[in-house]
């Protein structure tokens, strides 16, 4: 006949303390499972560009029309330059440009016998000079331009005509409201974004604002010989997901 094997003695208590560890261990898991995803929550983001664009008009026409004058007689070679400038601020202000918007470039000379490898051929000296413009009259700056050929028919040789280029100098006073309008573009993609993806738009976490652009209004011609102009600003924002 088998032998019964004695049955051991339970310990309650060491059951009790076990079972209390275990709820323990479980607890502090789920409150670190909490944090872990609080964590990922906060770290929601998504990052957009807002662009923003605005039409201006420049302010400033810049424009630099020289002569030169050639002689073997220094003097006559100066009076050459000397009637060439008369001429050409005369021609300007038929045209509206005003006299104080004009000044006398800096007169410069050159022989050709100071050149010891030059042999000399034709005049000796040669005098450069001529006129500045900078007017906020743009219309009479282009005025001018278009009747250019009027001064050339009226005997002025004229060795350069740099512009009028025109240069937008007011952007400080725009700068705000572009910045606003390209945030507002931002915030509608920020947005759309979230609607897509079933969320909310939090607050800004961080943004960069671009550099404001001056751009030709059209892409055939180069900026400064454009009067109508572009100003574009991109900014980039981060905004939280909730």
């Amino acid at each position: 006949m088998p032998v019964a094997k004695p049955s051991l003695p339970i310990d309650v208590d060491a059951l009790l303390r076990q079972f209390v560890w275990v709820l323990a261990i479980l607890g502090g898991a789920s409150v670190l499972g909490g944090q872990i995803a609080s964590m990922r929550l906060a770290d929601r983001t998504v990052q957009v560009r807002g662009a923003a664009e605005m039409p201006v008009r420049a302010d400033i026409a810049t424009w630099t029309l020289g002569v030169t004058g050639t002689s073997d007689d220094l003097n006559v070679a100066q009076a050459q330059v000397n009637d060439g400038v008369a001429r050409i601020r005369a021609y300007l202000q038929k045209y509206g440009v005003a006299d104080t918007d004009m000044e006398n470039q800096n007169v410069t000379v050159s022989d050709a016998r100071t050149n010891q490898y030059n042999n000399v051929v034709g005049p000796r000296f040669s005098v450069q000079g001529g006129v500045v413009v900078r007017t906020s009259n743009l219309d009479a700056a282009l005025r001018a331009k278009n009747g250019l050929s009027e001064l050339v028919s009226a005997g002025v040789v004229l060795t350069n005509s740099w512009g009028p280029n025109y240069a937008f100098t007011k952007l400080n006073e725009f700068k705000p409201q572009l910045l606003s309008a390209a945030t507002a573009e931002a915030r509608k993609a920020a947005e759309q974004f979230a609607t897509d993806s079933g969320a909310d738009v939090g607050g800004i976490r961080r943004a960069r604002q671009g550099t404001v652009e001056v751009l030709g209004r059209d892409s055939f011609a180069g900026e400064s010989e454009q009067i109508d102009k572009v100003l574009r600003l991109v900014t980039t924002v981060d905004y939280d997901l909730r």
